[in-house]
């Protein structure tokens, strides 16, 4: 029993399914259900544009993580390629960072999750939802990687069916000459004040909140420890990326804007929620808001999953007593320790509302924006290291392809992106937290290994 206890090895039991259902789920949150009001608000209709760019760029790096990830399937995250290829003060930090990432996007979450339930309930405490959320979806991730995939499985067909739906809808008003109260659905509502209504700046300020909305996507390169078949379902999922970009994301805001003009969008609910209003749905309201539910409750149980495996990936083969309580899976082959540990801290979430009160998401959205974009940068070097290093005739035949020039221009793309945002006055102070906490881990890693090496 002991044993089996101290295994470092996932259990395969994601299905060819839930691989393809969770990889759709990561890519539709409550970043595209609400925040994506934000960036139509701050780019106008040029916000198709920006996420067809970031699409594209997150669709390169996805083909570079994939190409790591089935190299070597024995790996179970991505920071022991990092460590591999970058060294393990790298790897380490960027563990860390990683998984307080995952954390701080929970927290976001499941302080939303109050602010959903309070349209239905409104004498219900804000905190609660999100802390009963997190306890149920814990137990779930303690019984097995596949009840979670189950439950990913119905959440993403929940947002996708709603999604589906509405693009329908938005071709029947489009097709059929519908009028709302703002007018007749047409697409001059996507060039009537014309297409950059908000010059260059506004378009610029609009990738914050657009990049915030794919952040998840590479959660199917962590599931690949644990798909039955992970040389097939994972190449399957991320070549089929594109597509779920322009279906979920892309022709999403083109049916919202041919039925709501951009102008009258709202950033205080679902422009989702406007639009069917706008067209006389006076219902909407409550279908969405529970499709929300379901994705903030979608995105906490993915997030936590995450955060789990990070966790103990980070801490598995230490020496120190914190490394081998936490680097252990348990008798059913989970990280069952990270999982818990990463809840409780999830439930802290409340005590960032009464802070900051209403500008904690906006605040918690941009913080994880910038961890992801440092994120992103190591995991592109790596790749670069990868295939620096590895003879031709041992390379993957899943492969990026135009090496080294693709990882060039992803690491350009990034760092624009991280100088932009310490230009917005809006974006700049949570750009320089993420930076200073990188600065700050980095610095206890050194401490660290350097007393480890004294203690030789």
């Amino acid at each position: 029993m002991e044993e089996k206890k101290t295994q470092s090895t996932y259990k395969r039991t994601l299905t060819n399914a839930h691989i393809q259902l969770i990889a759709l789920g990561g890519t539709i949150g409550t970043g595209l259900f609400l925040g994506v009001g934000n960036s139509i608000q701050k780019a106008g209709p040029a916000v198709i544009l920006i996420y067809i760019i970031v699409g594209l760029f997150l669709f390169i790096l996805m083909r570079a993580l994939g190409e790591l990830i089935l190299s070597d399937l024995k790996k179970h995250t991505y920071i022991e390629f990092i460590e591999k290829y970058l060294g393990k003060d790298i790897g380490k930090l960027t563990g860390y960072l990683y998984w307080l990432s995952w954390l701080i996007l929970a927290m976001a979450e499941t302080t939303a999750l109050g602010i959903y339930f309070k349209s239905w309930l409104p004498n219900l405490p804000t905190w609660l939802p999100g802390v009963l959320s997190v306890a149920v979806l814990l137990l779930i991730n303690l019984i097995s990687a596949r009840f979670f995939g189950n439950l990913e499985f119905a959440f993403a067909i929940i947002k996708i069916l709603m999604i589906v739906g509405f693009v329908i809808f938005a071709a029947f008003m489009l097709l059929s000459s519908g009028s709302t109260k703002y007018g007749q659905a047409s697409f001059s509502n996507l060039y009537a004040d014309g297409f950059f209504n908000n010059g260059a700046g506004g378009f610029l300020q609009g990738f914050q909140m657009v990049i915030f909305s794919f952040i998840g996507v590479e959660l199917i390169g962590l599931t690949a420890a644990e798909a039955k078949d992970p040389h097939k379902t994972i190449r399957s999922a991320i070549n089929e990326l594109p597509l779920r970009i322009i279906l979920f994301y892309v022709l999403a805001i083109i049916g919202i804007l041919v039925i709501l003009p951009w102008n009258k969008v709202s950033t205080f609910s679902s422009p989702f929620v406007q639009a069917l209003m706008g067209a006389g749905f006076k219902g909407a309201g409550n279908l969405i808001n529970f499709v929300v539910i379901t994705a903030a409750i979608s995105a906490t149980n993915s997030f936590l999953y995450s955060a789990g495996r990070l966790f103990f990936s980070v801490t598995l083969g230490g020496e120190s007593k914190w490394s081998k309580f936490f680097g252990q899976l348990n008798h059913r082959q989970l990280p069952m320790r990270g999982l818990v540990f990463s809840a409780l801290i999830i439930i802290c979430a409340p005590l960032i509302t009464m802070i900051m009160g209403d500008e904690a998401f906006s605040f918690i959205s941009s913080m994880a924006t910038s961890m992801f974009l440092l994120i992103w940068i190591i995991m592109t070097l790596t790749h670069l290291r990868y295939r620096q290093v590895t003879p031709k005739d041992q390379l993957h035949e899943f492969q990026l392809p135009a090496y080294p020039y693709l990882d060039y221009l992803l690491l350009a793309f990034f760092g624009a992106i991280v100088i932009l945002l310490l230009f917005l006055e809006s974006y700049r102070v949570p750009m320089i937290t993420a930076l200073i906490t990188f600065a700050v881990l980095y610095g206890f890693s050194k401490a660290f290994n350097k007393k480890k090496e004294a203690a030789k």
